[in-house]
């Protein structure tokens, strides 16, 4: 049995519950968060034991645990993660990994020192439709991969969203650090390649240091080019990512549903509806296999991770 200890009970940590119902033979044990409704809810679906103090949790179910998966806010990451790492266990860290790129070096460091493994819970590459879109770029048949743009548009700063999350101490940033992290991953996998320049202009929300808007332009080291555009607002709802090769189109809906248009040049776009497993249920497996198999070799490494925090840090003018 692969245990695992699940480090913060918010929202995002349903989807982690949801993808060890189907996995076999692997379960969250225990479970931790000062919230007592969250940290119930959880437990309760999972049977796992509550813990209100994550340190205690891990020091007394070290040698018990395989994984721990931290789902804290972005600027706890890095003190989790060393306390996890220091006494020996793998980590799986939310992302976006950290604050800025010195939060995530140290986390590199620290998991490389204690010889754990540290992956970042970058999860674009798991969603079925993007699967799809690697495949079609990969065959070849469409051309080179030229260009990418993505738009993605729709309230960000709602009730339902955690106050830490307009604190930039705690966040690390708006919308381009949380759902431009999504976008930079996105176009890292499909291109196979890290980001090389960017920059744009962000629009910074009422009452907030955080941004809830964002333009930018990127540049990849193997010379794809891209625009990320995010608006916080649901005026022009809409989350659509196109990616142009020399001899076709892709076009992934992700707001009308799982699918994916693409055509050659010259011909009529075709149409492929993908499956509606979520792609954190299929990282998630991914991550067990790993386990599992002994290699403990993040799929989606520290440095992975990094490379989009410092990314996000140059379009905020904060790092160069």
């Amino acid at each position: 049995m692969i245990k695992v200890a699940l480090i913060g009970c918010g929202k995002i940590s349903s989807g982690h519950v949801k993808a060890f119902e189907t996995i076999e033979d692997a379960a969250i044990v225990a479970a931790c968060d000062l919230a007592e409704q969250s940290l119930n809810a959880v437990c309760e679906k999972t049977g796992a034991k509550p813990y209100t103090d994550y340190k205690k949790m891990i020091d007394e179910l070290k040698d018990e645990i395989d994984l721990a998966i931290i789902t804290l806010p972005h600027g706890l990451h890095g003190e989790a993660t060393c306390y996890c790492a220091e006494r020996g266990v793998d980590v799986f860290l939310e992302k976006p990994m950290g604050l800025d790129s010195e939060d995530c070096r140290n986390m590199i460091e620290c998991c490389k020192k204690c010889g754990v493994m540290l992956w970042v819970g970058h999860l674009q590459r798991y969603m079925p439709i993007n699967v799809f879109a690697k495949e079609l770029i990969d065959s070849g048949e469409y051309g080179e991969l030229v260009g990418f743009t993505e738009t993605r548009n729709g309230e960000y700063f709602t009730e339902s969203r955690p106050r830490w999350f307009t604190t930039k101490a705690m966040s690390g940033g708006g919308i381009s650090i949380n759902l431009g992290a999504h976008t930079l991953d996105k176009l890292k996998y499909f291109t196979g390649a890290n980001i090389k320049t960017i920059f744009g202009g962000i629009h910074m929300h009422e009452g907030s240091d955080c941004e809830d808007a964002v333009q930018a332009f990127i540049e990849m080291d193997n010379g794809v080019v891209g625009t990320m555009n995010l608006i916080g607002y649901t005026s022009a709802h809409a989350y659509d990512t196109i990616l142009y090769l020399t001899n076709g189109e892709i076009r992934i809906r992700s707001e009308i549903g799982n699918s994916v248009e693409y055509c050659k040049k010259g011909e009529p776009f075709q149409l492929k509806e993908c499956d509606h497993v979520p792609g954190m249920t299929y990282q998630m497996q991914d991550v067990i296999r790993v386990i599992r198999d002994g290699s403990r070799k993040s799929v989606v490494t520290g440095e992975y991770g990094l490379d989009i925090i410092h990314a996000v840090k140059r379009i905020y003018k904060e790092e160069q």
